[in-house]
């Protein structure tokens, strides 16, 4: 991905090491139209999704029925490594948000993989990385953390402006009540951002970038 694309200083930890994974990508991919589901959580089987293209959303339904939205992933981005390490069942569902291609190996083909070319390190990496990207977007005002979470979306994405989510999604993944992310829309104004029923547009990412900046710079 681009560096273009990215929040207001380098992202300090990237949640996939691309290149390193990019031999896994090697069978023909399948494709899946928005609103389907990759991964579902609950289910017991254990293959490995590398996405080769589009965008997805990772969700988990608590014993309650509510729903968090925990993570945003793009094309290279590796899916339901987890379960293929540690069996059992998948912990989450993974959306897709646009039409996306995805290669899927099988969880021998994937520990085999990772033995052969030495990814143990950079797996441990990803996962703690992952696992801080969900603590840092219940950090700071709602309004930074929304503008982060925009930025991140368009990082993911490759440099996608238009996203297919609602407010209340938003407010899932950053951890706060839909009227809050509505103020923030508001704080961050038309300029930077406009949302519709079922539709966010990033307007300028620059305005964005400066405005984690000025939360760096307190």
């Amino acid at each position: 991905m681009s560096e273009d694309f990215l929040p207001s200083r380098p992202s300090r930890h990237p949640s996939t090491p691309q290149k390193e994974w990019a031999g896994l990508a090697c069978r023909p991919p399948r494709t899946y139209s928005p609103g389907v589901a990759l991964l579902k959580q609950g289910d017991t089987e254990t293959d490995v999704f590398i996405l080769v293209s589009g965008l997805v959303k990772v969700v988990r339904t608590d014993r309650e029925g509510r729903q968090r939205l925990l993570a945003f992933r793009g094309p290279g981005e590796i899916l339901g490594e987890m379960a293929a390490q540690c069996g059992g069942v998948r912990l989450a569902s993974v959306w897709a948000m646009s039409k996306c291609k995805a290669s899927v190996v099988s969880s021998e083909e994937f520990q085999r993989f990772v033995r052969e070319h030495r990814l143990a390190y950079p797996l441990a990496v990803m996962a703690s990385n992952r696992l801080r990207e969900q603590t840092e977007v219940h950090e700071g005002a709602v309004h930074e953390r929304l503008a982060m979470t925009l930025l991140r979306l368009v990082e993911v994405s490759g440099g996608q402006e238009s996203f297919s989510l609602t407010r209340e999604e938003l407010a899932q993944h950053i951890g706060v009540g839909r009227k809050a992310v509505s103020k923030a829309l508001e704080w961050l104004g038309p300029d930077q951002v406009k949302a519709g029923k079922s539709r966010i547009d990033v307007i300028s990412v620059e305005k964005l970038r400066e405005t984690i900046a000025g939360h760096d710079d307190a």
